[in-house]
Order: C-alpha cells, then structure tokens, then sequence
C-alpha cells in the first residue's frame, strides 16, 4: 500500500535529502513539504497525507505546538517526530499527545526506512535511546523548585493573585512576585496560567 508522507522541516537540505532518499521506495511518495507548522497544517488539509514527519523546531515555533491541530484535522494524518535531539521531556510530551513515533535524524536511513514504515501500520516506532529514557520513571518537573517556590505554586494553582499569596505567606508582593518568576524560568513555563495546570496535574 502507497504511504502519502508531508516533510515537516525549517531546513531546505533536510528536506531535499529526505524526499530524494524516500523517492528511492515505491510504496512511499512523499506528497508535499514545509518548513513551517502553518505552512504543514495547510498542506495537511489540501493534500491529506497519511504520515507526516516532523520536526521539532520550525520557523514559527515548536512542533509539538502543532501537533494537536494535526491530529484534531477533519482527515488527521499520523504524526512521526523526526528531530536532531533526543530529551526526556519532548519525547515523553510527544507521545502522551498522540505523536505515531519518535525517531532521530542521525539513526541511519534503514532506521528512518523501517521506522516510517512501522508507523504507517499503525506501529510506534521508537529510537532505542528513546526506549531507554522511557524505561526509566518519569523525572519529577518540580524537583528543581524550592521548598518557597513550591508553596507559591501550590497557591498559583488556586487561582491566587500574587498580592494575595503575599498576604498568605507574610511577605511582600515583590518576593512572591520574585519566586514567581523563579519557579517559571526553572519549569520553562510561559506564565501562570501554565503552571496552574501543572501544580494540578502534580496534585498540588
């Protein structure tokens, strides 16, 4: 059976030697390519492929950003992550999002062939340093965090605003507003309200 495959990645070399390498196979046609995760959404809608491969860095931002608004297309295709660097975090963020694979691009044209090819069955293929990190438990994303950060967090989650964790906590607004800004930068957090939902989903 005929794999319909969209390259996903911001450098035109990367995608020039993918698709001249998987032109070599009949039963792969690689139908349209982008270097951007809006370009690949378009894409995805007017061709329908059925495995896209993606990178994770692109020119309008992460991969993983967008692989939620591939799977959640009217025809989604399977979605297989083909990226340079191997991290714990990605990769374990990848796959609880629905990502059909996660390989990387210096494992070698027969692991790239057979892993493109398994996720197309409806296999997840993974890197064997990606089976490694999984075989070990998950690291805890708070373990950097403070015993204070933590307690921050834990009002964040409440919805609390920083004057009131203040007047919580006995100190002023400046040094909740302190922490605050500690404990993202440690978690790589964008803002509050992101890590509201991860105190919650760590049963803060």
């Amino acid at each position: 059976m005929l794999l319909r495959l969209l390259i996903v990645d911001d450098h035109p070399i990367v995608r020039e030697g993918l698709k001249a390498f998987l032109g070599l196979y009949a039963d792969l046609e690689v139908v349209g390519e982008a270097d951007s995760g809006e370009e690949a959404l378009s894409k995805s809608r007017s061709l329908s492929p059925d495995l896209v491969l993606l990178d994770l860095q692109l020119s309008d931002g992460h991969g993983l950003s967008f692989l939620p608004r591939f799977l959640s297309l009217p025809n989604p295709p399977k979605v297989l992550i083909l990226t340079s660097f191997l991290e714990e975090d990605r990769l374990r963020q990848a796959l609880s999002l629905g990502a059909s694979g996660y390989l990387v691009k210096h494992a070698g044209p027969v692991a790239l062939l057979e892993g493109i090819r398994a996720a197309g069955r409806g296999e997840v293929p993974l890197d064997p340093a990606a089976v490694r990190l999984l075989a070990r438990p998950a690291r805890n994303p708070l373990a950097s965090l403070t015993p204070k950060e933590r307690e921050v967090l834990t009002h964040l989650a409440r919805g609390m605003s920083n004057k009131a964790i203040a007047q919580a906590l006995g100190v002023s607004e400046k040094t909740i507003k302190t922490h605050v800004s500690s404990l993202l930068a440690k978690l790589n957090l964008k803002g509050r309200t992101q890590a509201a939902l991860l105190a919650r989903e760590q049963g803060l």
